[in-house]
C-alpha cells in the first residue's frame, strides 16, 4: 500500500468515526456539489467533491423573514444557498441574477423567507492543519467584506489573513454567525501570525470584537466552539495545539483579549 493510499485511508477512517459523532449530535453533513453543472458556478480552481460540509441547523427562535446577505470574498452563490438552506435557483429570481459566477464582493443579496444562516464549515482531507490559533478583530464591528478590503489596503494580495471569522452582529451580519475566508476554501498559507512556520500549519480563527475591552458574548461563544470542536476532532488537532495568537512563540500581543474567557472556551470545547 502507498503512502498516499494510507493517508487516505486513515483520513477516511478518521471521517467515519466524526461523522457518525456528528449524526448523533443531530448535526447533518452534505457534499460539497450535487451536480457538475453546478460546479463550474462555483468557485475558480475549487474542487467541491475533495470537501465534506458540516452544518449545524440554522436558529428558529427569530422566525422566518427576508434578510440582506453581504457577499464576502471570494464566496459562490451555491455556498451562499447552502448557508440559508435556499435553493440558487430563488436567489436568482430575487436578485435578477442571469450569472451566478459574476457576483461581486460586497454586493447585497436579498434572501427571502429564512431563518438565517447556518453554520457551514467545509472539511477538506489534508494533513497540514496541526494548530488552532484564535484572535480578535480589535475593532467594535466588522465582517468578512470589510476585514479583507483592511487587509488588502495593508498590502496582502490575498486578502483576509484568518481562515474563519466569527461576526459580532455587525455590518448585516447575525451574531455569531460563522464566514468561511477564501484562505481556507484555496486551502492556502494564512497572514495572521509573523511566525511563518505557524501561517502554514495553523488555522487562523478571528472573533469580529475587542475582548480586552468588552465581554465575549454567548453566541459567538457557542458558535466558535462548534467551529473549533470541528476542526480539532476532523484533524486530531491535540488539545494543547489551540492556542491564542499572544501563546504563539515570539507573538507581543494580548490577542485574543484580556477578557476572552479562555478558561471556559477550552473546557466546552474539550467537552464537546
Amino acid at each position: 500500500m502507498t503512502h498516499t493510499t494510507h493517508f487516505f485511508c486513515a483520513v477516511a477512517s478518521a471521517r467515519g468515526v466524526f461523522l457518525s459523532m456528528i449524526v448523533s449530535a443531530g448535526m447533518f453533513v452534505s457534499g460539497c456539489a450535487s451536480t457538475p453543472s453546478q460546479q463550474a458556478n462555483i468557485m475558480p480552481n475549487f474542487r467541491p467533491a475533495t470537501a465534506l460540509t458540516v452544518n449545524l441547523p440554522a436558529p428558529t427562535t427569530g422566525g422566518m423573514r427576508d434578510i440582506y446577505h453581504v457577499v464576502g470574498p471570494y464566496e459562490s452563490l451555491w455556498r451562499i444557498s447552502t448557508v440559508y438552506g435556499k435553493d440558487m435557483e430563488s436567489i436568482m429570481r430575487d436578485n435578477n441574477i442571469t450569472d451566478p459566477s459574476k457576483l461581486q464582493k460586497g454586493q447585497r443579496l436579498l434572501i427571502r423567507n429564512t431563518y438565517g444562516p447556518r453554520a457551514n464549515i467545509p472539511l477538506f482531507p489534508t494533513t497540514r492543519w496541526t494548530h488552532i490559533v484564535i484572535h480578535h478583530t480589535a475593532t467594535d464591528v466588522g465582517n468578512a467584506f470589510t476585514i479583507d478590503s483592511l487587509h488588502l489596503k495593508r498590502g496582502w494580495e490575498r486578502g483576509m489573513g484568518y481562515d474563519f471569522l466569527i461576526d459580532n452582529g455587525t455590518h448585516g451580519k447575525s451574531m455569531g454567525q460563522i464566514e468561511v475566508g477564501p484562505r481556507w476554501l484555496k486551502q492556502l498559507d494564512g497572514a495572521h501570525t509573523k511566525q511563518g512556520d505557524w501561517n502554514k500549519k495553523a488555522i487562523g480563527i478571528a472573533v469580529v470584537g475587542n475582548y480586552s475591552q468588552e465581554s465575549f458574548p454567548a453566541a459567538m461563544m457557542d458558535n466558535l466552539v462548534f467551529l473549533v470542536a470541528t476542526l480539532k476532532n476532523f484533524y486530531r488537532i491535540p488539545e494543547q495545539n489551540i492556542v491564542g495568537h499572544r501563546d504563539v512563540p515570539g507573538a507581543a500581543t494580548e490577542c485574543p483579549g484580556k477578557v476572552f474567557p479562555w478558561n471556559e472556551f477550552k473546557q466546552r470545547v474539550r467537552m464537546y
